[in-house]
């Protein structure tokens, strides 16, 4: 409770106030201003209220997710009314909370994601196929497919955090069929979702040059459930050349209780010299990078 208690402050002190939106669909443009609440439809045939949130407040350009809102937007009918029955004083068209059973935490985009997001931006190789795990909004698969990436494969266990990475996928142009030289197979899709639960060991990863996980240490369980499958991508690498090894990046804040669990693990394969490190830039030629962050000095323009 007090977790969300202090994101709920830090949330609504970032955000503006809700604005009267028309609701959105599933293939419109790119969103005309950041953060402005929108109506977002999901398969259950019901809405919920979503802001475009870009890696970079001020560029146009930038690649953006969607993350859940506890803000709902006004939605406009028609004649270009607010939808408000004066009699009632409430909305004529109701909004739905998020759908039973879905993890709100999954919606939301954390600081370990933006800077994953902009490791990505910086350092990918456009010839990889790129894999993030526990992708929640999924802002560091959204960050690889506008950078370029051959092909990029979202996975979560959560299926509202999918739809709102389709979604997002979608209105970037990301969700389509590609017949170029850098795609595996003609008419193969570039962008992908698919559901993925970390702490099923009986799980098959999807094959990828490159493993992200951002902020994924919600309890020992799935940390523990990382650890086995990293260390299951990373033993394949005894019998490739440098030039072909599987990268995983793991980012992950200080303070983050579980992730101790995680490198406990992964000690088993490297030794206890493995670490956290603040030096953000990878080297190519290790398929482990573990990224250490403050939160407090994540950049938000």
């Amino acid at each position: 409770t007090n977790i969300l208690s202090m994101y709920y402050h830090y949330h609504d002190s970032h955000q503006p106030s809700p604005v009267a939106v028309r609701p959105c669909g599933l293939a419109m443009a790119a969103p005309m201003s950041y953060y402005t609440p929108r109506l977002l439809p999901i398969a259950s045939g019901s809405a919920i209220n979503v802001i475009p949130v870009p890696l970079r407040r001020n560029d146009p350009s930038s690649p953006w997710c969607f993350a859940a809102s506890l803000m709902p937007p006004i939605p406009l009918d028609d004649n270009g009314s607010d939808g408000y029955d004066s009699a009632s004083s409430s909305p004529s068209s109701s909004t739905a909370l998020l759908p039973p059973g879905s993890n709100f935490l999954a919606t939301q985009v954390w600081p370990s994601s933006r800077i994953a997001s902009t490791v990505v931006e910086r350092h990918i190789d456009p010839s990889w196929t790129v894999c993030e795990l526990g992708c929640g909004p999924g802002l560091p698969s959204l960050t690889a497919a506008k950078s370029g990436a051959r092909r990029v494969i979202a996975t979560d266990v959560d299926e509202l955090a999918l739809e709102m990475v389709r979604a997002a996928a979608t209105e970037q142009g990301f969700m389509v069929k590609q017949n170029n030289e850098n795609t595996e197979k003609l008419g193969e899709k570039r962008f992908v979702t698919k559901k993925f639960d970390l702490t099923c060991k009986d799980s098959l990863l999807p094959n990828a040059d490159l493993y992200i996980l951002s902020d994924v240490f919600e309890s020992a369980a799935v940390a523990n459930g990382a650890a086995w499958h990293v260390q299951s991508l990373l033993s394949e690498n005894q019998e490739r050349n440098k030039r072909d090894i599987t990268r995983v990046w793991v980012f992950a804040q200080s303070d983050r209780a579980q992730r101790d669990c995680f490198l406990e693990k992964l000690r088993e394969r490297d030794g206890d010299e493995l670490g956290w490190t603040m030096d953000h830039t990878p080297d190519f030629e290790k398929d482990l990078w573990l990224f250490d962050l403050d939160e407090t000095m994540v950049e938000y323009n």
